[in-house]
């Protein structure tokens, strides 16, 4: 069973505090502050940050790096202060079948979960298949070690957790993206998976300007101020019986340090944010699992929700009599970035 990142016995230095209760404010501008990105060991190129909107898309008419129907690793500049001293990251992208570089194109992230690779999010979530089957490019992303020489993680409580800054990965990787394939800036959607779910529900928080819609599964979530650009699509889906994300949240009697809001209490918080107006509605209900969701929403927003009944810790195969995927998909064709 995958191991989540052990805030139980972190300690939050004074910096880190304050960093965390400045960071939706910091990331919810289009104009962040200015900050060096190195393009190499011998070179430093300056970029303005993690960025909130949409970006035009430069790849489109462009031969492309990887073959229709494949997957490959790609890498690109980061700062070493905020990578662990690496002076390059990388992301895993699978560009469907039948891809062509004039015709733009929808983009999904996918984030691992904690101990997690690219590679086997690629090989084993089942994205790229469905990418084939529905037309869009799915990139993976991969986490940097959580402390020294850990498993790979994301960096989701803040702008700088472990010495990592993966909000601004996250910017660079989709600039990169869009500079090497032909991808449609209104759909640019993001899912993960545990600690990758808990990513996501961080990008939803930070970039909600650039990317259209988001899907956290089992997914932690230790924001402390969430102030989206704008109304936010997000479906979550959990088990009951998850014992590494608890249904009921961690509260901070148990751990002062990194308290956790119970699941309907983070979907309230949803609906709220996307002044929602009526909601939660049941849509399904079988012995398996239950769909509710939050509708007449600002932004043509929507908050949704599938509870996996006695469910822990992992992606589901079906939601009712559909595939995860293809719920997931659809909602995301739902939902592209407003005009």
């Amino acid at each position: 069973m995958e191991k989540l990142k052990m805030h139980f016995v972190r300690t939050v230095p004074l910096l880190l505090c304050c960093l965390l209760l400045a960071g939706c404010n910091l990331f919810a501008s289009d104009s962040p502050p200015q900050r060096t990105s190195a393009a190499s060991s011998a070179s430093v190129l300056v970029d303005s940050g993690p960025i909130n909107h949409p970006v035009v898309t430069h790849g489109c008419g462009q031969a492309t790096p990887v073959s229709p129907g494949t997957s490959a690793d790609q890498m690109f500049p980061v700062n070493p202060a905020e990578a662990l001293g690496h002076n390059s990251r990388s992301y895993r992208v699978h560009i469907p079948v039948g891809y062509q570089s004039t015709m733009p194109t929808a983009l999904v992230l996918y984030f691992h979960g904690h101990g997690g690779t690219a590679t086997g999010a690629d090989s084993g979530s089942g994205f790229s298949s469905l990418a084939d089957q529905q037309h869009f490019i799915a990139a993976y992303g991969q986490g940097l070690p959580e402390g020294e020489d850990g498993p790979p993680f994301w960096a989701d409580t803040g702008p700088i957790d472990y010495g990592v800054d993966d909000l601004h990965y996250v910017s660079l990787m989709l600039d990169d993206l869009q500079s090497k394939f032909c991808i449609d800036a209104r759909r640019i959607f993001a899912a993960g998976f545990s600690n990758g779910g808990g990513m996501s529900n961080y990008l939803a928080c930070n970039l909600a300007g650039r990317i259209a819609a988001f899907v956290p599964v089992s997914g932690d979530n230790y924001v402390l101020h969430c102030r989206p650009a704008r109304p936010v699509p997000i479906m979550d889906i959990d088990g009951s019986a998850d014992q590494l994300v608890p249904y009921q949240g961690i509260p901070a009697s148990l751990n002062p340090a990194w308290p956790e809001p119970s699941i309907p209490q983070q979907l309230q918080d949803w609906a709220k944010r996307d002044d929602c107006q009526q909601g939660p509605t049941v849509f399904l209900r079988t012995t398996q699992v239950m769909g509710e969701n939050w509708t007449n929403c600002q932004g043509s927003a929507e908050v949704a929700h599938y509870l996996i009944i006695g469910g822990g810790h992992s992606w589901p195969d079906r939601l009712g009599n559909r595939s995860s995927l293809e719920v997931v998909w659809d909602f995301f064709q739902a939902h592209p970035l407003p005009q």
